[in-house]
């Protein structure tokens, strides 16, 4: 039989599912009479299913009143077998399962009702920490503060640390001459720990363009003042919040030795993220390799945490990729050993101990980003 093309679709019948199974449940009676079916057949569709009601029951149209009924019932399941010979292997089998599938089951939900009672201590109806734990966060967090700060007295007036220890301007920026020529044409060369502003004024009054970052909010402050662009700010945090490829060169004069060996080597996967092809990258630190160094003169910076040797530092920027990798070293020792010695042994011994008591007390590690 075929339908009208032009006649809505017709609406099948409501089925009633009570009088459905009651024509099953004749059939296997009829069908049980005769012999064809056991009497499990007819048990299985009147038993309760393992966790709740029958499958077809009434209460599938109401979800609602279904969940608060599901959550009221005890899980029912019938572990008696009614085969023969075996039956009762089998149901002491089910019986010896459930239990310990019980006792399982309840250890678990011991453990998580004691979790859901911590959580539910340690926070408020509105989900913040309760007092005493944000108590204690916050006084942790303070104390971590506090160890950090005297750990490299970090509360100490920095410009008059600079005053006595940290060089004079001139000698700052003669050190910063010797790397002038690298960075002539560029436009946007970052000074990492900027200080008071020598280098950029370095680059100022040779039409560099130049800014720089420094965690001082004071020499932040007197590079402002000297009319250079500075910014206070982390130096591993503003690197990654540049643009790839946005400046052409970066300068960092006694910073390695203030951080972490881990944010050295982040500092220069972000420089090789942001750097322009071809930038040139200048680090200077403490010559560790001279013994008067680092065993005395590092340490008078209590904000020195780690001394690196020459050979690591390189080793690092040419891990990274940086390219023209090359190591110079100077600002000679102004003490040293009489060499006019008589004795070509003696006097080659003495030459050694000057190089090595005596060397040169800095030296920069120089790269360059990849061309290409």
């Amino acid at each position: 039989m075929t339908s009208d093309p032009g006649s809505p679709p017709a609406v099948p019948e409501r089925v009633d599912i009570d009088a459905l199974l009651a024509e099953v449940r004749a059939r296997v009676r009829r069908k049980r009479e005769r012999g064809i079916y056991s009497a499990d057949v007819d048990a299985m569709l009147r038993a309760e299913l393992p966790g709740g009601a029958r499958l077809l029951a009434d209460d599938v149209k109401d979800p609602i009143a279904a969940l608060a009924q599901a959550l009221d019932e005890g899980v029912v399941y019938d572990p008696t077998s009614h085969k023969r010979f075996v039956g009762a292997f089998i149901t002491l089998g089910r019986r010896v399962t459930i239990g310990l599938i019980r006792w399982w089951v309840a250890a678990i939900l011991d453990r998580q009702d004691r979790i859901d009672r911590l959580l539910a201590s340690a926070y408020d109806v509105e989900g913040r920490l309760a007092p005493r734990f944000g108590e204690r966060l916050e006084r942790l967090e303070r104390e971590f503060e506090r160890r950090r700060e005297h750990e490299v007295a970090s509360n100490m007036h920095s410009g008059y640390f600079q005053a006595r220890f940290g060089g004079t301007e001139p000698v700052i920026r003669e050190q910063a001459e010797r790397f002038l020529d690298l960075y002539r044409g560029r436009t946007r060369v970052l000074d990492i720990a900027s200080g008071r502003g020598v280098f950029l004024e370095l680059m100022r009054d040779n039409s560099i363009g130049a800014y720089g970052v420094d965690l001082d909010q004071r020499m932040v402050a007197t590079a402002r003042e000297r009319g250079f662009e500075a910014f206070e700010s982390d130096a591993v945090a503003h690197l990654r919040s540049l643009p790839a490829s946005s400046i052409d060169g970066a300068f960092a004069r006694h910073i390695a030795e203030h951080i972490l060996p881990g944010d050295a080597v982040e500092m220069l996967r972000e420089l090789r993220r942001v750097l322009q092809p071809g930038s040139p990258v200048v680090f200077i630190t403490p010559n560790v390799s001279t013994l008067t160094v680092g065993a005395h003169t590092f340490w008078m910076d209590p904000s020195h945490l780690r001394p690196i040797p020459p050979d690591l530092f390189q080793f690092w920027l040419e891990l990274e990729g940086f390219v023209d990798v090359s190591t110079v070293t100077f600002e000679p020792s102004t003490e040293h050993l009489s060499e006019d010695v008589s004795d070509p042994v003696v006097r080659e011994n003495v030459r050694l101990l000057n190089r090595t008591l005596f060397g040169d007390r800095d030296y920069a590690v120089i790269g360059h980003q990849p061309s290409a």
